[in-house]
Parts: structure tokens; sequence; C-alpha cells
């Protein structure tokens, strides 16, 4: 049975740090097997510091994908969906490689990101390394609590992991998908709690969705859920605010068993219908009441191969 990258579906920490990198011309033979390295490298760690909870995840950028595992890619996967609009400004990252570690110990964050790059220097560049941080005990900096609807226990795993029936050589796999927002804090800050509330679409202190008529249906909470209360999350979200300098917002990660959640969902928040096609020609009326406060710079889409198609792809061919 394929056995997952244990960072997918860990619990919150403290801590993480983001390494993006791209790949040297040529270098996908020595990448192949390093790669299937970093696992055994953070699980050496992580038994080292016990109580630091190490994690980690390898995932593959979709435009990288196929120069460096040529032999099958994971159906669907594409670079990130944009939208021909102007209601929200979107960057993309053209990154080969994001590596995810993720402790309560930022020591130990640092060791092992010393490690990974020392291990990979001579094969890529380091495009980016970000920092985020757990805060007021899971809240984002706008200060509501992060995803509250989240996904736990056996539910996280159903939607964060590709079916064994559905793809069998990616089984254990998942879709992700990368995004940098920053945050008009600024001008957020100077609306009072009921306006928040109602863009956001939750309680401040609890979390839980407004009543009617509050509940506003372009509030980032309904948008999320593609309009419906009832509806149950499509995606599992790993986020975590950052701050530098004079910006500071959200570092999101999204983990899904096919592309699909991710498009089905960005998509209805940017204005489109469940079933609509996020990249148009026409703006979309209306949006997440959120993204008038925030903006993404850095937008990217890759894989997270299970811990068995690491181990499976650095192994020599043998005819």
């Amino acid at each position: 049975m394929a056995r997952e990258q244990l960072g997918i579906c860990a619990e919150a920490n403290l801590h993480a740090s983001y390494l993006l990198f791209n790949a040297l011309e040529g270098q996908e033979a020595a990448l192949r097997q390093k790669l299937a390295r970093v696992p055994l490298l953070l699980a050496r760690l992580a038994e080292h510091f016990s109580e630091a909870q190490l994690t980690g995840v390898v995932a593959v950028g979709a435009n990288y994908w196929d120069s460096l595992y040529p032999g099958a890619r994971p159906q669907g996967l594409q670079a990130f969906p944009f939208t021909g609009n102007d209601n929200l400004a979107l960057a993309e990252v053209w990154a080969d490689l994001f590596i995810v570690v993720r402790s309560d110990r930022l020591d130990v964050n640092y060791i092992a990101c010393q490690q990974i790059r020392q291990l990979l220097k001579p094969n890529v560049d380091l495009l980016e390394q970000l920092q985020g941080f757990r805060y007021l005990d899971g809240r984002d900096l706008t200060g509501f609590i992060d995803s509250p609807q989240n996904p736990k226990g056996s539910r996280k795993r159903q939607l964060a992991l590709v079916d064994q029936m559905s793809q069998p050589v990616f089984a254990a796999g998942s879709y992700l998908h990368l995004q940098r927002w920053h945050y008009d804090l600024l001008h957020w800050q100077q609306l009072d709690i009921n306006q928040q509330e109602e863009i956001m679409g939750i309680n401040k202190i609890e979390g839980s969705l407004l009543q009617v008529p509050r509940l506003h249906p372009n509030s980032h909470a309904l948008t999320s859920r593609l309009g419906e209360a009832e509806n149950l999350p499509l995606l599992v979200m790993q986020n975590m605010p950052f701050a530098e300098h004079n910006s500071q917002g959200l570092i999101s990660i999204s983990y899904a068993n096919e592309p699909e959640s991710f498009s089905r969902q960005f998509g209805y928040q940017l204005g489109y219908s469940p079933g609509g096609q996020i990249c148009v020609s026409q703006p979309a009326e209306q949006y997440d009441l959120f993204f008038d406060y925030c903006h993404a710079d850095l937008c990217a889409a890759f894989f997270a191969p299970s811990l068995s198609f690491l181990e499976m792809a650095c192994r020599p061919v043998t005819s």
C-alpha cells in the first residue's frame, strides 16, 4: 500500500518553512535520487528532535513534472488556474520544486532547511525561502480563526489523498496549490467588528457561521463553501501567517485528491458558478468580499507524490 508524506495530514505546528527551487538543466536523474532522500532526512531529524513534531512535504511543479518523471503524469495536473478579470491581482511563480518543513521549533526548521539546501545545492537554484508562524492559537492576522471548517480525522485523509482505485500509480499523493496573500491591514483595521464579521461570514470569537440575514452570500466563508452553508469543504488547508518589514499576510497551502477541487472553490470565490470555468474573458460581477482587502503575489500548482512513488522513481530502470 502506498505511504503518504506525513506532512500532508499532520496536525498544526508553531512554525513552517517553505523552500521554492528551480532545477538546473539536465539534473533530473540526480534530483530523482535526492528527492527520495529528503523524507528520510526529515524522519531522522524528527526522531532526534522528537518533541518538535517535525514533518515535511516534497512537491513537484506542474510545469516540471514531465521533465522529472516522464513515465506518468497525475491526472489533471496543470499550472495554477488564472482568471481573465480584474477582481484579483495574481502572479504565478514558475517553481520546479516546493518543500514544506513544519515543526514546533524554529531552530529545528532551520536545521532541516539547511540540510535540504545543502543536499540539493548542486542541482537547483533557490528562488525563495518563506517563513510562517502560528498566531494566537490558529488565527490569521485579521484576528479571525483560520479555516474553522477544516476537515479532521479520516475526512482529512479522504479529501487530501489520491485514492488507490482512481489513480493506482499516484495513490496517497496530493494536489497542492500554494498562494501568498498580502493583507491590507491598514484598511481592514478601520472596519468595526460587525463589518469584519459580515465580510468573513463568521463570528470573530468562535469562528461559527453567522446567521441569516447577517450571512452575506459573498462572504469569505460562504464562497469557500460554494455558496451553501451546508456544503462540506473541498480542500484541506494548511495556512500560516507571515510578517516581514511592511508586508503581512497569509501563506496558504491547500491539498486535494483531485485538481478540480481547488479550481471549483477558487473559481467560485472569484465569482463564477460552481460548474463554470475560471479562465474567461468577461469579468465576474460577484466575488469573495475579503478579496477587497488582500492580494496574492505568489501562486503555484504542484503534486506531492507518495513516499512509495518517490522511492520507486529513483530506482534505475532494468531491462
